[in-house]
């Protein structure tokens, strides 16, 4: 374990804390969005994303079927994909819908897309770093690794710092799908464009599996540059909607 690679790890757990709160930050400041979206956000994602997801994997991953797709990672991400995609968008769905029903401006959108990108951020990635930390101290000092997480403290040994690095852009990517896919969503309650909210599962679902499929075939660097180059055409197709909600709303006012 290294100075530099505990570097790496502790950056990354600033990162996935401060960047989606001095985005909102600048949300509130700029566009005058509300904290409750975000607030909202941060806790739909925990609910469908890693309460109610889990309980198809533990049905679907337990049955036969389940090893056929372990076994196929085109197949494995495929479902991977589009389980992530339904759950998550359907909260989001729900969200728009229910929590922040009377949340007519499109700026709303970008809020819950942070919160929710945030709190997957934090949750996933910042709590990682948390415990790799603790387990690089007391590597470090060279203490004792109980036996029961010998292999975790193998690969933590053996990562290269630069991947902490590349976990970052990750979440960047991720975040922007969040946010994107939010609009859409958004859009597909306030105007009754009710494609866009098949869209954006199925837009959801396709770069979980550029992800997944990428990074097992290709090196890092051609992995996360693919997922983010989807991310930023899924973007591209959210600004334009984002265009058509606000000039709908200043239409109305």
């Amino acid at each position: 374990m290294t100075v530099g690679k505990m570097i790496a790890m502790a950056l990354l757990l600033l990162f996935t804390a401060a960047a989606p709160l001095g985005l909102m930050l600048f949300v509130h400041r700029r566009l005058n969005g509300r904290w409750t979206p975000f607030l909202i956000g941060a806790v739909f994602f925990p609910v469908f994303a890693m309460m109610l997801e889990p309980l198809l994997h533990l049905a679907v991953l337990g049955s036969p079927l389940g090893a056929v797709l372990q076994n196929n990672i085109w197949l494995y991400a495929l479902y991977g994909g589009l389980a992530a995609g339904l759950f998550e968008e359907t909260g989001r769905l729900l969200a728009f819908r229910m929590v922040l029903r009377h949340e007519a401006e499109p700026v709303t959108a970008l809020g819950y897309g942070l919160g929710h990108g945030g709190m997957e951020a934090f949750l996933l990635v910042g709590m990682a770093m948390v415990n790799n930390l603790l387990m690089g101290v007391l590597l470090m000092q060279g203490g004792e690794v109980p036996a029961e997480l010998s292999a975790a403290a193998e690969t933590l040994s053996s990562t290269p710092a630069v991947m902490y690095l590349w976990s970052a852009l990750e979440r960047v990517s991720a975040m922007v799908l969040h946010v994107s896919n939010s609009v859409l969503v958004f859009a597909a309650v306030r105007t009754g464009k009710r494609v866009l909210f098949p869209a954006a599962i199925l837009l959801h679902a396709g770069m979980n599996f550029v992800a997944v499929t990428s990074a097992f075939f290709l090196p890092t660097a051609a992995a996360e540059g693919l997922v983010l180059v989807f991310a930023l055409l899924t973007a591209a197709l959210a600004m334009k909607v984002y265009r058509e909600l606000a000039t709908q709303t200043e239409g109305q006012a």
